[in-house]
């Protein structure tokens, strides 16, 4: 029975993000962090009992991008469009739980699925690539629906977001980038540390506490907005840290 344990760790980060996606869709928006959530404690657990109970599988690895996918794939995806979508009464400020029917109108609300269309290949490239197996190449899926995350929860908790006509344009106008920026960043071809390693080593843990240190001021000064300026700190790092290593190596 113990081999099931890990797979169904990975299909309760599946279910989440579905219901995740349901959330989003009904402008449930405060559930969609509590899904999100709940995915990336389940993805970080099925990868760690299975090593645990030594029970790594092609199956599994397969079921995890395939949960990735809709998790951190179509969700941020989902929360870009309704960003872009987004319509506010401006008196009550009470949210239309409708979906617009994109497809008779503007389109401008699809650029969010960029950064799902290239989470897929993200995800897809990580299954083959060897050299990922302790570090990453590229942003990883689930900082980049971090990022999504922040920034979403930002623009549905701010009121200034939400009613003010500049703040509201220029959020939409960010939606309609980070899409493109994320999906770059996905794909490219930029060493990033992984947040694994071995915790009795500073030289291999340096970049790791220093994240930390940045990243524990920012979410209590910046609130929702802080995740998504803790991967702005984490890409920031990894560009320091691989300049490092290309300096000591030489």
């Amino acid at each position: 029975m113990k081999k099931h344990i890990p797979n169904s760790l990975t299909l309760l980060n599946l279910f989440s993000g579905c219901c995740g996606i349901v959330a989003c869709l009904q402008h449930q928006y405060t559930l969609v962090p509590i899904f999100i959530g709940i995915s990336l404690l389940a993805d970080f657990l099925d990868g760690f009992v299975a090593r645990l109970l030594n029970v790594k599988s092609d199956l599994g690895a397969q079921l995890d991008s395939l949960a990735d996918m809709v998790t951190f794939g179509v969700l941020p995806g989902m929360m870009l469009l309704s960003i872009i979508n987004y319509k506010v009464n401006l008196i009550t400020g009470t949210p239309s739980p409708e979906v617009n029917n994109i497809f008779a109108g503007d389109l401008l609300p699809l650029t969010g699925f960029v950064y799902t269309v290239f989470a897929c290949l993200r995800l897809a490239k990580f299954n083959i690539d060897t050299r990922q197996t302790v570090d990453f190449i590229g942003l990883n899926t689930p900082s980049g629906a971090i990022f999504i995350l922040g920034f979403y929860m930002q623009f549905f908790t701010d009121w200034q977001f939400r009613t003010n006509w500049d703040f509201s344009i220029y959020a939409k106008l960010a939606a309609m980038i980070i899409p493109f920026i994320l999906a770059f960043l996905l794909v490219a071809e930029f060493r990033m540390f992984s947040l694994k390693g071995n915790p009795f080593s500073w030289k291999q843990n340096k970049f790791r506490v220093l994240l930390l240190l940045c990243a524990i001021p920012q979410l209590i000064f910046l609130k929702w907005l802080g995740l998504s300026t803790v991967i702005l700190s984490y890409i920031l790092f990894a560009f320091i840290h691989n300049t490092t290593e290309k300096s000591t190596t030489k």
